[in-house]
């Protein structure tokens, strides 16, 4: 087949922050691999103050032509607030319930983008997030095929492609009663088996499966899980190599009778078509922003290796007394640290008024301001984590930030809040081997021992440095897979030759 042949794809994220990034990513690498690809956002994330076209002015220079943002009409109202959207778990309600206004709109592009007859010609896909279920019933009509993009890793995905038998048994919504950490010790109705994997707690499911979650965003996230068998595929932001054992159970028919395709094409990040985060490129500064040239020149004052760098992503909120032991505690272990702090939970203003003392221990910035540096909501991340003197990251086990950290050969400190977390920090903690869980006390709190503690040993003691050493080895790992002839990059490869054929078909 011609390598000038060219596909049309349309990609459709969830309006969620950790949705759009990596789907950005995905697009952009089947961009630059030769497929044209028209990427579908509502108009607040264009538009609104947490946008994703800011982070897209950003990649410019190196987003291919084939690459076509397109808005579609939202009922999201406008307004100053920077923490209007991504604000704590409530907004991810909001955005499952604007996602279904998405429909009408987004059909009628694709009917336009159907009907073009100008270059690059009618879509032959759509690659949609699971939340978007709806996008099943446009792609049948439009008889072309629908992939699902999931951002997260396999285990996760598992359970969810098991939800016809979990239904079928009465087991959901799955009891959470049980806090007992040994597999072994759970009672059955405490634990998931799925064929071709060890048995999960129900509590290391993701948390939308759980009795405790709100039930309105349960029961869609069961609809829109069984939908997903009616895919044609599934494109996972990991690579075979990490997540082997789920990987393969995925692709058995006792867990996917209707043999859903499903292909790791991660860590898309990290993926080989990019400029690499630690290149020279980075480290020549060639940044874009005042808050990455503050960063790059603090962190180069730093030892190697010496820096703890906090963040706990975009829907995670601590609590004011939360961040009192995050501070005190950081202060007492005598090391260096990053933290990304955002105002706590029920607390909304505008950035530019916010005082950043008003949250922290009294004279806290005064006592750490020769070897902590706190940034007020955001900071460059993968130029964080790429950095030498990054020795490890306090996070909230997003699966975007644990597989940048393992992609950056950085080990964490594990703090899981909801959704997939609880999982990520277990591949963290217990399989990888390159991770810590810090303890909680007293009201679910990481009091201020325990975060001196694990900041110490993640610094300055031997199991930090022998997790260091096996979190580098996993650097290596993704490398391979997205390198010429690795497991992702062939995934890739395969999905858009899959794609160039459907094109050849309609000319």
């Amino acid at each position: 087949m011609s390598s000038n042949v060219v596909a049309h794809v349309v990609i459709a994220p969830f309006a969620c922050h950790g949705h759009i990034l990596p789907a950005i990513s995905l697009a952009r690498v089947l961009a630059t691999k030769g497929l044209f690809v028209t990427f579908v956002l509502s108009q607040h994330r264009i538009t609104g103050p947490r946008s994703a076209a800011s982070h897209l002015r950003s990649l410019q220079a190196s987003l291919p032509s084939s690459f076509h943002l397109v808005a579609i009409p939202d009922s999201l109202p406008s307004h100053g607030l920077v923490y209007a959207i991504d604000e704590g778990l409530d907004s991810v309600t909001l955005e499952v319930e604007r996602s279904q206004r998405m429909q009408q709109p987004f059909e009628r592009l694709m009917d336009d983008l159907m009907a073009a007859d100008a270059f690059p010609g009618a879509p032959v896909c759509i690659i949609s997030d699971a939340w978007l279920s709806w996008t099943q019933e446009t792609a049948d009509k439009l008889h072309i095929p629908r992939y699902v993009f999931y951002p997260s890793q396999p285990t996760v995905l598992a359970p969810l492609f098991y939800l016809q038998v979990l239904q079928a048994q009465g087991r959901l919504p799955l009891k959470a009663s049980s806090m007992i950490d040994d597999v072994e010790a759970c009672d059955e109705d405490h634990l998931v088996r799925i064929p071709g994997m060890p048995p999960l707690r129900n509590l290391d499911c993701d948390s939308r499966l759980l009795e405790t979650f709100a039930r309105s965003v349960h029961d869609a996230y069961i609809q829109i899980w069984m939908i997903v068998h009616k895919a044609a595929g599934v494109l996972i932001n990991s690579f075979y190599e990490l997540d082997t054992v789920p990987i393969d159970a995925l692709r058995n028919r006792s867990l996917n009778p209707s043999k859903v395709d499903i292909l790791t094409v991660g860590p898309l990040h990290f993926s080989a078509t990019f400029v690499h985060p630690a290149s020279e490129a980075v480290e020549g500064r060639n940044v874009v922003s005042q808050e990455e040239t503050h960063c790059l020149r603090w962190l180069d004052s730093q030892s190697a290796s010496s820096v703890m760098y906090i963040s706990f992503g975009t829907l995670f909120l601590p609590s004011l007394a939360q961040i009192h032991e995050l501070a005190l505690g950081l202060e007492a272990s005598e090391q260096s640290f990053l933290w990304i702090l955002r105002p706590p939970t029920g607390i909304l203003c505008r950035l530019e008024e916010f005082d950043v003392s008003s949250i922290l221990p009294e004279g806290f910035l005064a006592r750490i301001q020769k070897r902590g540096l706190i940034i007020l909501n955001w900071a460059p991340q993968k130029l964080i984590l790429s950095h030498s003197s990054t020795g490890a990251f306090f996070t909230h086990c997003g699966w975007n930030s644990t597989l940048e950290s393992i992609c950056m050969g950085v080990p964490m400190v594990a703090l899981p809040q909801f959704a997939d977390q609880r999982m990520n920090c277990k591949l963290l903690v217990n399989q990888l081997k390159v991770g810590v869980k810090p303890q909680r006390g007293a009201k679910d709190l990481v009091e201020r021992d325990e975060v001196e503690r694990v900041t110490r040993l993640m610094l300055t003691g031997k199991e930090g440095m022998e997790m260091r050493s096996r979190a580098k080895q996993w650097s290596a790992a993704a490398v391979k897979a997205v390198e010429k002839g690795g497991s992702s990059d062939q995934n890739v490869d395969s999905f858009i030759m899959k794609m160039k054929q459907l094109s050849l078909k309609n000319l």
